[in-house]
């Protein structure tokens, strides 16, 4: 029996493409995977082999991969993905197109990118350099590389949609990097020329790779003047998150696109299993393309979407182990149509105010059988002040960020010992330089009452000599204020740029959007090596105002503390 296709539309999930006639087939079938990251030995491309024993079954037309195919240049990495692709698609597809990014320049960035590239494409076997126009029965396949040029792009883009040959049908442009504020992770890591290039046609279905990222989530389709679509990746992830820094998550998803006269269904696997995520609502672009009436349009994508709940009878329990170094927190996960996609931890001090903000990624990304009952997660005791009265309260949320029923408890904080201060100040702009870029760069003034006017790019708060003289488990927190318009959204990262090499203390904090208020950020790392000396790096946002207001580093004097 034939599944039935559904299609969202601006009101809700509804308007079914019943498939009327039984032996209904698409025009044409391509399987995608992107970021790989693959090394250079078998082992690293497994989950490659199995997407292609998947899309094999699938008997797919083309097969294709949107970038960052190996971690580091790798000629034994890319001889392994041909063979085995070559295996799996004896006969078909008859196209395996691949797209070229800036991880496969990795280890010979002193060497000309084409070069590099033309590399890549020889030991692949590839037949499709760094730009391409594929006709796949009559349908436009273009490709371009992450180092763009914009004016061959747009002239491609042009010809391709005055083809007569292509009249009346989308142009698929494969793509690694994506256009910017689009898909999930875009306001930082998408692109504002390709955001401006792609607008200028809305035929475009720009399938992309580049931010990772859960072929889970339903913030990885957009549609606005153009249709966007993220691949996911098939290696690791971290994903934004405020206040703390994001836990390290796999991915194991590939995308299964199917064309049909009237619509582009976009199915996605775990290629392990062969699980078929969400397969009642696969995501499904009607044909042509009307922005009026585009399903994956942010508002129409909001409105629909579900909000996850937590349990009736669920509470929030708060456990404070001694030796006191942390809150744990456990409440039942939250349930809902597509998971559980975060948690909104706060934490208001003795007077009702907002002292923390954190994010918590739930467990959507894995498949049901997967994920646990209950939710755990901690809060460093840097947070918190001895002997004074906190209420947490945690929230989940759905891809959009609108929250269901909060559960809220209370805990005073105890007595802390094992740790010792290196560093202190309520003052931190007499004692800490913020200084422009990576290296270098000017000292920037504040304003009378304390702020930073700046911009994007990287700014750094520098810390007294010595602060980081030992070995041990350290502890950094910082309270700061951030105020931003727009989607963008500052990073945090405690960073050496050491003399053998750069090494950073946590993943990537997200600040919160607009006005953060006086915010506590915590960073818990070991420093193996005495002489690492760190600094606080701002970067990735936008145009908009910081202050810092408070500083204090600890290291572990005895003890395994966490």
């Amino acid at each position: 029996m034939r599944r039935l296709f559904v299609l969202p539309c601006a009101l809700c999930i509804g308007t079914a493409f019943a498939d009327a006639a039984a032996e209904e087939r698409p025009v044409w079938t391509a399987g995608i995977v992107t970021d790989t990251h693959v090394g250079s030995t078998r082992e690293s491309c497994d989950l490659v082999e199995k997407a292609c024993t998947l899309f094999a079954s699938r008997g797919i037309d083309v097969f294709i991969h949107c970038g960052d195919i190996a971690d580091r240049h790798s000629p034994e990495g890319y001889r392994i993905l041909s063979e085995l692709t070559d295996a799996a698609f004896p006969a078909k597809p008859k196209e395996k197109i691949w797209v070229y990014a800036d991880h496969d320049f990795n280890g010979r960035r002193d060497e000309p990118w084409e070069t590099v590239m033309g590399d890549v494409k020889r030991h692949l076997g590839a037949s499709n350099g760094l730009y391409g126009l594929v006709d796949v029965r009559g349908w436009p396949l273009l490709v371009f590389p992450q180092r763009i040029d914009f004016a061959r792009a747009e002239q491609m883009l042009s010809d391709a949609c005055a083809d007569p040959r292509f009249a009346g049908k989308p142009v698929f442009v494969f793509d690694h990097v994506p256009p910017e504020d689009t898909t999930e992770d875009t306001a930082t890591w998408g692109d504002r020329g390709r955001r401006a290039l792609y607008s200028k046609f809305p035929r475009a279905i720009v399938v992309h790779g580049h931010v990772h990222g859960s072929l889970r989530s339903e913030l990885n389709i957009w549609q606005g003047g153009f249709t966007a679509v993220n691949m996911g990746c098939l290696s690791r992830w971290e994903g934004r998150a405020v206040g703390a820094a994001p836990e390290t998550k796999r991915s194991h998803g590939a995308v299964l696109m199917e064309v049909f006269a009237d619509r582009v269904v976009f199915r996605r696997y775990d290629v392990r299993t062969g699980e078929e995520y969400g397969a009642d609502e696969p995501w499904t672009v009607p044909l042509p393309f009307d922005p009026a009436t585009a399903p994956y349009r942010r508002d129409r994508a909001a409105e629909r979407e579900p909000v996850p709940q937590f349990p009736a009878g669920a509470v929030l329990s708060l456990g404070a182990p001694e030796p006191f170094h942390r809150l744990e927190l456990r409440f039942p996960r939250a349930e809902g149509r597509h998971g559980d996609y975060k948690y909104d931890v706060q934490v208001a001090g003795p007077d009702g105010g907002r002292i923390a903000l954190v994010e918590r990624f739930g467990r959507f990304w894995q498949s049901e059988r997967e994920r646990p009952a209950e939710f755990s997660c901690t809060l460093s005791a840097a947070f918190f002040e001895p002997g004074r009265r906190y209420r947490v309260r945690v929230a989940p949320c759905n891809f959009f960020g609108a929250e269901g029923r909060a559960l809220e408890a209370e805990f005073v904080a105890p007595e802390e010992s094992g740790y010792e201060t290196v560093f202190e100040s309520d003052d931190p702009v007499a004692e800490c330089p913020f200084l422009t870029g990576l290296e270098g760069g000017r000292r920037l003034a504040p304003s009378e009452d304390g702020w930073f006017d700046i911009g994007g790019g990287n700014y750094r708060l520098e810390f007294p000599e010595g602060v980081w003289g030992a070995e041990g488990r350290y502890r950094f927190a910082i309270d700061m204020e951030t105020v931003q318009d727009g989607a963008r959204t500052w990073t945090l990262v405690l960073r050496d740029p050491g003399k053998d090499g750069i090494r950073n203390a946590n993943n990537r904090i997200a600040t919160p959007r607009g006005d953060s208020g006086r915010t506590r950020y915590v960073i818990g790392f070991v420093q193996e090596r005495a002489e690492r000396h760190y600094y606080l790096l701002v970067r990735e946002g936008g145009k908009g105002r910081i202050r810092f207001d408070r500083v204090k580093i600890e290291r572990m004097a005895t003890g395994e503390g966490k």
